[in-house]
């Protein structure tokens, strides 16, 4: 028979054990966050009796269990878009959200085609932020937001939200474009010269700036790359993540391809990865720009996309090419 003191010591042990376990935060979710990078904890599991080398290839690497804490599923219910345009933000970028939405991503400018604008969020650790940002979804109907914690590292998991949520919510769209709240898009060349209403939509096209590059093995670079997640010494081609546009049946296609690709925290890289898997090339289409440009009239009506433009120049510069329209280059 036990001790008093051997039973105290077991007593102990318990209560730190379930301690440990309740400030863990494992009872409620299916991932930890390690830095910024969110993490799949791997359960262990008993191997079943008919378990197969075919189920162990087909069982998610990547399973994208994050709920949505702000959705708007009924979006494409009762209009089949043209284009969906997914936006990139942060929960204090209120002013370029606000300015997109009065300026380039205004869903009526065009009566001939229709425009749907979604704005991308992961979860803030301020909750006064994402109770902002939950007044502003009830205000404008254009946030969808999952449960990832939202920083630099986890841009990879908020596009892989829009694929999803595309494939998901708005599956008759035509096409799609993915960017920033930093970018000032041309959408009469979008729309017009590039993507054709009039034409027959096309099927596993993507477009962009093709980047053709490697890893970055400098650990100070903000792009860098570690062997041990990307062993290789090239990545194949991908398109800036500034903007690129595709055909809305590649967004299906890329969210079940990442669910069994290993993650990468660089966004447009894991997308261009997903690419060469599913043997879909991206297109270069020098429109669209990843740095910043000067403003002038005649530049920028020969352009997509233009990267770095703060709010209060978005609206000058939609302002004034809406007023010139009759003016010539």
């Amino acid at each position: 028979m036990p001790s008093k003191v051997s039973c105290l010591y077991i007593l102990t042990v318990v209560c730190w054990a379930s301690a440990l376990w309740y400030l863990s935060g494992s009872r409620s979710t299916s991932y930890t966050y390690v830095g910024h990078m969110s993490i799949p904890i791997r359960k262990t599991v008993k191997p079943h009796k008919n378990l197969t080398f075919t189920n162990i290839r087909t069982r998610p690497l990547n399973p994208h269990t994050f709920e949505y804490l702000i959705n708007e599923p009924k979006k494409c219910e009762s209009v089949t878009p043209f284009l969906v345009i997914l936006i990139s933000t942060t929960h204090k970028e209120f002013d370029a959200r606000q300015a997109i939405r009065e300026t380039w991503g205004d869903e009526s400018t065009f009566t001939d085609v229709r425009i749907l604008t979604v704005f991308l969020l992961g979860r803030n650790t301020d909750e006064v932020l994402n109770q902002m940002v939950e007044q502003e979804s009830q205000i404008f109907h254009d946030i969808v937001m999952e449960n990832f914690i939202d920083s630099y590292h986890n841009l990879t998991l908020k596009t892989l939200m829009g694929m999803r949520w595309v494939a998901t919510f708005c599956p008759k769209a035509q096409y799609v474009m993915k960017t920033d709240s930093d970018i000032f898009v041309n959408m009469d060349n979008l729309i017009y010269k590039l993507l054709k209403p009039s034409t027959k939509p096309r099927r596993r096209y993507f477009t962009g700036y093709v980047i053709n590059g490697g890893p970055i093995r400098d650990m100070r670079s903000k792009w860098y790359m570690s062997r041990d997640l990307y062993p290789e010494s090239k990545y194949p081609p991908f398109c800036s993540g500034t903007g690129y546009v595709f055909s809305a049946d590649v967004a299906e296609l890329i969210y079940k391809t990442s669910l069994h690709t290993r993650l990468l925290h660089l966004e447009d890289v894991y997308v261009g990865l997903c690419l060469h898997k599913l043997g879909i090339h991206p297109y270069q289409n020098s429109g669209f720009n990843h740095w910043k440009m000067a403003y002038s009239l005649c530049r920028y009506r020969r352009v997509i996309t233009v990267h770095q433009i703060p709010p209060e120049e978005m609206h000058r510069i939609w302002n004034d090419m809406s007023s010139k329209k009759h003016l010539r280059c």
